[in-house]
């Protein structure tokens, strides 16, 4: 079947692509054909040439189509209308641009092919505030928007042109309303920002003393693999007549907006509300220029509602695929520290050729490589990303680079003990991965990778320590509370100083530049410094290291060693281990990262 997709480099778009192309030949309505080619290209081999991008435009007329595309696409057997820009705070102007205008193209395409062959289908995705439904569509109600903020009276009333200009063509359309569309559903991966993200910022930024509405309100959820699976499902099905589903749970299985507010602030380690607000009066409030300045939309409001949907057309489809699609609640802790990270690196992308996933309770960045997995640890102050460099010049290894919990997009653990919480959760994700590993930890994680050997030493097949911490760090950080108030308040150029003094890092370059400002990215989220704090006061204690190096099978043990660092030491313990002393400092691994990667190389056992 030949399918029309606007919006496919979208955030449903992209996921929508994976699901048509194994068994469809799809034309995407793309500007510029380099955005679809970088989505593409990260599909299976035997669906890219299925997916062809057509060069337009939603907010021109005619879609922005040349004759010769056109003319193409009358031969359509099915258009899928997903495109539209995700900003509550468009402009009349601008909202009627994006979405009534090319709602009117896309009727007189369907029309063209209509007269032409006969359009079999056309889905349309919406959201779960449209006042429309098969039983209401056909009335004039459109004055009815005329108080709807801009982006939802045209995105509104694009539903309603659509629908009447389809039933009088006689043409099955099948409407979709998702709720607010959230991440994946294991991985908690969220490409887009806004909706759900703009609730975390407010909850992180301690915005959020009081619940807007109170207990009787929810947010409707739904992830964004369920939306693309079901787009995908009704796509497949022959024979659909006209109808409306809503992708979100019931208001009975959901939780309500305290309980929501309450789950984000326990993840991100901040104070939970202590009342409510009656929702008219936030929105008062903020409409008078507080949201502005707060980053608080007052449309944001918008999507908290009372009442509930219909879900039957919902179950009806899930009952034909066996398949649910339903928010993952064990899965909401990923979706929320994968915003706040997203949220503390704003327009920062630096793992394009490396997947996101979630690994038991862990997320990784891995190569798609055949393999024993080399999987990295990182220190404090630190996550995944900082390793990337190490990474790049191992480019023919199957390197994992962990977020341990607490930081990066991985939750935190909540076990009473810090650091054991932080050995079961290695331990946990090698186990299921039930094969050898190589583990490679820098401080902290070193101390962490050797913690998990000795645990599970049948499924390590290597240990390579990079300036492990082996003995407890200095006193100072062992109020918690101390450290992380320091940590709110800290300045690059204070922190760039303090590194170089202590030797840390040897002298200025782009890397420690690059480093200095990923941490004080990172330590804007109370999740990450509450992290780093616990970590750090948790190190002062000679508890927490149990380590018993007397025991370790030494050949499978490798130590890199920078001797300029002025906090800590090798043990005598460790002496008879494999070690290799180099003229840096603590950050070694982040400050050389190629000479890093070479002596790994070196003595990797692969």
């Amino acid at each position: 079947m030949n399918i029309f997709l606007t919006g496919g480099t979208g955030f449903i778009g992209r996921h929508l692509l994976s699901e048509l192309a194994s068994q469809h030949q799809v034309y995407v309505l793309v500007r510029q054909k380099s955005r679809l080619h970088a989505i593409v290209n990260q599909l299976p081999t035997d669906q890219q040439p299925n997916i062809l991008p057509v060069i337009g435009d939603l907010t021109k007329p005619r879609l922005g189509l040349d004759d010769t595309s056109y003319k193409q696409m009358l031969a359509t057997d099915l258009i899928i209308h997903a495109g539209g820009p995700m900003n509550i705070e468009l402009s009349l102007s601008e909202a009627e641009q994006s979405f009534l205008y090319p709602a009117k193209s896309l009727v007189q395409l369907a029309r063209d092919i209509h007269y032409a062959k006969g359009l079999k289908h056309f889905i349309h995705v919406v959201g779960f505030m449209s006042p429309y439904h098969e039983q209401n569509a056909m009335s004039d109600m459109d004055h009815l928007l005329d108080k709807e903020p801009p982006y939802e009276k045209m995105k509104f009333l694009a539903d309603s042109y659509i629908r009447k200009s389809l039933h009088a063509m006689n043409i099955p359309l099948s409407t979709v309303n998702p709720s607010v569309v959230v991440g994946n559903s294991f991985s908690g991966k969220t490409e887009q920002l806004g909706g759900l993200s703009i609730l975390i910022d407010a909850v992180r930024r301690n915005l959020m003393p009081l619940v807007p509405g109170g207990d009787d309100y929810w947010l409707p959820m739904v992830h964004i693999d369920h939306v693309a699976s079901f787009i995908a499902k009704l796509a497949h099905t022959e024979g659909l007549s006209s109808n409306t589903y809503y992708l979100l749970d019931t208001k009975q299985a959901s939780p309500s907006i305290r309980v929501l507010i309450q789950l984000i602030a326990k993840e991100l380690q901040t104070a939970k509300p202590f009342g409510r607000v009656s929702l008219p009066l936030l929105k008062t409030i903020l409409g008078m220029g507080v949201g502005k300045l707060l980053g608080i939309p007052t449309e944001s409001m918008n999507f908290l509602v009372k009442s509930e949907f219909p879900v039957n057309t919902k179950l009806e489809i899930e009952q034909m695929s066996e398949m649910k699609f339903s928010i993952a609640p064990s899965t909401l802790p990923f979706i929320v520290s994968d915003l706040d990270y997203r949220l503390n690196h704003l327009g920062v992308n630096r793992q394009e050729s490396f997947s996101q996933r979630r690994r038991t309770n862990l997320i990784s960045l891995e190569k798609d490589m055949h393999g024993i997995p080399v999987i990295f640890l990182h220190g404090t102050f630190s996550g995944a990303d900082v390793l990337l460099p190490i990474a790049g010049s191992l480019s023919d290894i199957n390197t994992w680079l962990i977020d341990l919990p607490g930081f990066g997009r991985t939750p935190y653990h909540h076990e009473p003990s810090v650091i054991e919480g932080y050995v079961d959760s290695v331990t946990a994700m090698i186990i299921e991965l039930n094969r050898p590993v190589i583990l490679v930890g820098h401080s902290f994680g070193g101390l962490i990778a050797a913690r998990v050997m000795q645990r599970q030493p049948s499924l390590i097949h290597q240990l390579i320590m990079l300036q492990p911490v082996l003995h407890p760090i200095k006193p100072k950080y062992k109020i918690q509370g101390v450290t992380k108030l320091i940590l709110k308040y800290v300045k690059p150029a204070k922190l760039k100083r303090e590194l170089l003094q202590s030797k840390n890092f040897i002298a200025s370059s782009k890397y420690l530049e690059d480093y200095v400002h990923d941490v004080v990215r990172d330590l804007k989220s109370p999740r990450i410094r509450t992290t780093n704090a616990a970590v750090m006061s948790w190190l002062t204690q000679s508890k927490s290291i149990q380590l018993d190096p007397k025991r370790w099978d030494e050949t499978k043990v490798n130590i890199l060693w920078g001797h300029m660092d002025k906090a800590h030491h090798i043990p005598k313990s460790y002496e008879h281990l494999d070690i290799t002393r180099i003229p840096y400092g603590h950050q070694f691994p982040i400050e050389r990262p190629e000479q890093t990667a070479h002596w790994i190389r070196q003595v990797l056992k692969v």
